[in-house]
């Protein structure tokens, strides 16, 4: 992974809740995802675009219904999964 990759899908708080989402979910209508994690659909919509272009996320649409979830077999989101798995393990009460 190269520093600009990790800079860019790291770059925000909200980016980070995105993603975390989205590994717990796997996949999820945009709308609830804004109102699960409480901000404006429309800075959801920014920074799923951005994981979009870093080619990470993906998006499906059904009418007027869009679906993002993360590219399981990229082998950037399965570090990404796994580094989140490693943080969550380690700060686990004893």
């Amino acid at each position: 992974m190269s520093t600009d990759f990790i800079e860019n899908a790291f770059s925000s708080r909200v980016r980070i809740r995105i993603i975390r989402a989205l590994i717990t979910y796997r996949e999820i209508n945009i709308t609830r995802l804004s109102r699960d994690l409480g901000i404006n659909y429309k800075v959801i919509e920014h920074h799923i675009e951005a994981l979009k272009r870093l080619g990470i996320a993906e998006e499906r649409k059904f009418g007027r219904i869009r679906i993002i979830r993360l590219v399981e077999d990229d082998p950037r989101v399965i570090a990404i999964e796994n580094l989140f798995r490693e943080l969550e393990a380690t700060h686990q009460p004893s």
